[in-house]
């Protein structure tokens, strides 16, 4: 009497485990291939080393990988070594792109499924990429992470409308999340979460699509919200960057590498001597990897108010919290951490428009 349920569970376990088949195959076929080994590798992080290799028979290969999870896909590149044991990228061509750009591009996003990869070294053609959804995806939209987003709310939010659309009829695709890593600093707060809430469980659960997580849980509630974060100075003593004793506070997101930030220092030096130091604090935060560039640079620009630096373990977040998608980035803050304006990027015509800002403020407050 108990058969049939036994039958019954046996069929959903096959059902399920049989649920998705998401094996990666890679071929490919190369005239002129002579490299004895191709090698594989995932594009980020960028200085990793490859992750696996295939042997070459008559410009043939092949890769093989059953990943432990449903979802699966990734950007990639299949590289080889010349004669003259120079590494190459086997670079495919984009069929949906004009011939006429004869554009060819050394990374592409492999998914579940079949892509094979063909093509002859000895043209200047580049190999031709076919593979399942996550490919063609790719191919169609390669250029998706790089639209321009707009200053403008009104084209900003046009271009917002049509990348939830995409979202939308797309909820699985790597190459859309992979664009959040660029598009995550134009929009604001309800905007990426709705943008994250159109993605597929398997798209959440990848590599880009818990960065954007941790990126939107990390921002600030509002967007005039202003997070009295900890970094330290030169001496490694933590410093708070908001002083609530002062009426406005001035903090100025920079890097020793960043040539708008060094060209916008002698206007910030004019700056800080206008004003009396009992009513504004000032402070500069590198963004610097390395605390010896920092150090260097500091001696070299002789910056007379205070400086500190954010660690690489405070990096992410810190990127999240002051929209850190471009540098220089100033912001002047009330003693209540409340943004009362916020400028982007260095222009001549930035120290007027600040010197006058603060007059007012302070007169009025």
């Amino acid at each position: 009497m108990k058969k049939p349920y036994y039958l019954v569970l046996l069929m959903l376990i096959s059902l399920f485990s049989c649920k998705r088949d998401n094996r990666v195959i890679i071929k490919g076929d190369i005239k002129g291939l002579k490299s004895k080994w191709v090698y594989y590798k995932p594009v980020y992080p960028q200085m990793g080393k490859s992750t696996d290799s295939a042997k070459v028979t008559d410009g043939k290969f092949e890769f093989s990988f059953q990943p432990d999870t449903a979802f699966f896909a990734n950007l990639v590149s299949i590289s080889y070594v010349d004669e003259k044991g120079i590494r190459q990228p086997i670079a495919v061509a984009n069929p949906y792109e004009p011939a006429k750009n004869h554009s060819r591009y050394a990374d592409f996003v492999a998914g579940p499924g079949l892509t094979t990869i063909t093509g002859d070294l000895t043209t200047n053609t580049g190999a031709t990429l076919k593979g399942g959804p996550q490919t063609e995806f790719y191919l169609r939209n390669i250029t998706l992470p790089f639209i321009r987003i707009s200053k403008d709310s009104i084209r900003r939010n046009e271009q917002a409308a049509r990348i939830k659309k995409i979202i939308e009829q797309s909820p699985d695709a790597y190459w859309v999340v992979y664009a959040f890593s660029n598009f995550k600093y134009y929009f604001n707060h309800e905007q990426l979460k709705d943008f994250y809430t159109g993605f597929s469980d398997e798209s959440k659960s990848s590599y880009y699509g818990r960065r954007l997580k941790q990126f939107i849980d990390d921002q600030p509630a509002t967007k005039n919200q202003f997070a009295n974060s900890v970094f330290v100075d030169k001496d490694t003593k933590p410093v708070k960057l908001v002083d609530s004793t002062k009426k406005l506070n001035m903090v100025i997101f920079w890097a020793s590498w960043c040539g708008p930030c060094r060209s916008e220092i002698p206007s910030l030096k004019r700056i800080t001597a206008q004003f009396n130091k009992d009513d504004v604090r000032f402070v500069s935060v590198s963004v610097d990897a390395k605390k010896e560039d920092w150090l260097l640079a500091m001696k070299q620009e002789d910056m007379a108010w205070q400086q500190l630096i954010i660690s690489q373990q405070q990096f992410a977040k810190a990127q999240a919290q002051y929209n850190l998608g471009a540098i220089p980035k100033v912001y002047l803050v009330n003693n209540k951490s409340i943004v009362v304006k916020k400028i982007d990027g260095f222009d001549d015509g930035n120290e007027e428009r600040v010197k006058t800002f603060i007059t007012d403020y302070l007169s009025k407050n």
